[in-house]
């Protein structure tokens, strides 16, 4: 019986996150793109580019071309790390839906994933323009570090698996 009840719950989380993989997918695609308009646009047309740059300097935009470019490649870092770790939670809970046991290799090797990229999203997070405060930098770290560590445990759990199994 909860077994049954872990195999629903998990798949229903894994189609949450199917969504937010969705989600995060597009707008990284969109904001890529975005970013080509407007680097080609400064490029290709940079009478118009400049004439229009001028006008939002007018109305109060206090970035350069270059800040407002970094600051994009900071925020579309944000978005493939968000992805990334959607999809790895995604993969380890489609696999416990299926009812293969959580406690292998690759699920410890995704959760180190999930792990780098909640540190990779901390990093982009104050390198872009709007700075991080440091409390939420420390509780991204911690929290990558919390990671790191049920990973080794699922490491753990998964060489005392190995043995049970052995022993048999």
């Amino acid at each position: 019986m909860k077994e049954k009840k872990l195999r629903k719950s998990a798949r229903f989380i894994s189609i949450l996150l199917s969504i937010g993989c969705i989600i995060f997918g597009i707008m990284s695609v969109l904001l890529f793109a975005g970013i080509m308009v407007f680097v080609c646009a400064k490029l290709f047309f940079s009478d118009i580019f400049l004439e229009a740059w001028e006008t939002a300097i007018k109305a109060g935009q206090t970035l350069s071309f270059g800040q407002c470019i970094f600051f994009f490649i900071c925020v579309l870092g944000e978005f493939i790390c968000i992805f990334l770790a959607l999809y790895n939670a995604k993969r380890i809970f489609g696999c416990i839906s299926k009812g293969h046991s959580p406690f292998t290799n690759t699920t410890a090797i995704q959760i180190r994933k999930i792990a780098l990229y909640v540190l990779l999203f901390a990093v982009f997070s104050v390198l872009s323009v709007f700075k991080m405060v440091f409390s939420s930098f420390f509780m991204c770290t911690l929290f990558a570090l919390i990671l790191y560590c049920i990973s080794l445990i699922f490491d753990y759990g998964c060489e005392l698996q190995q043995e049970i199994d052995e022993t048999l």
